[in-house]
């Protein structure tokens, strides 16, 4: 008798909360999004997401690691360290963010690897440095985004130094009176 007023109830509890679902689906089917909806939902890509940085993707496999973070924000501007760590392979998270940074309009200068890979991306504005490293038991991705200091637009050729000639009088120097 317990065993079919067992059933009976599991059977019950299934058909409530499949009708509950449905009612749930079914109100918000049909319905377009408003601006506010869409504009709340999270920029995801299946493979990642977009974190502290609206365009480096940063793989589903990472978390972040607050401890080690820092992060800088204006109104016109964003800098920054992020860590995160995860089970990876580093030689597969060298070539996803060499894959998916490009795809923001970041383009790849330089790309040194082995014992721990840097991987140099560029925009006219601002640089991205990713420092992968591997650790015993996981794979740490630091991501450092920078603005460019020449302003952007590529390397200045002019120095932002002059060293003084030798009929120039350092700032350092003195004038003693004789």
């Amino acid at each position: 008798m317990h065993r079919i007023l067992l059933a009976a109830l599991a059977m019950v509890a299934l058909l409530a909360a499949s009708g509950c679902q449905s009612v749930l689906s079914d109100s918000s089917a049909g319905k377009p999004q408003t601006q506010s909806q869409a504009r709340s939902a999270p920029t995801t890509n299946p493979v990642g997401s977009y974190q502290e940085f609206n365009d480096v993707l940063i793989p589903n496999e990472l978390s972040l690691v607050g401890k080690s973070s820092f992060v800088f924000e204006t109104p016109s501007f964003k800098t920054g360290i992020v860590v995160y760590k995860g089970r990876v392979d580093s030689v597969s998270l060298a070539n996803f963010f060499e894959k998916e940074l490009p795809k923001d309009n970041w383009r790849l200068r330089s790309r040194m690897k082995y014992n721990r890979t840097i991987m140099v991306f560029e925009k006219p504005d601002r640089d991205c440095i990713i420092n992968i490293i591997d650790d015993t038991f996981s794979t740490l991705a630091e991501i450092i985004v920078a603005p460019r200091m020449d302003g952007g637009g590529g390397v200045s050729s002019q120095p932002s130094y002059s060293a003084p000639t030798p009929s120039q009088s350092s700032p350092f120097e003195e004038t003693l009176p004789q």
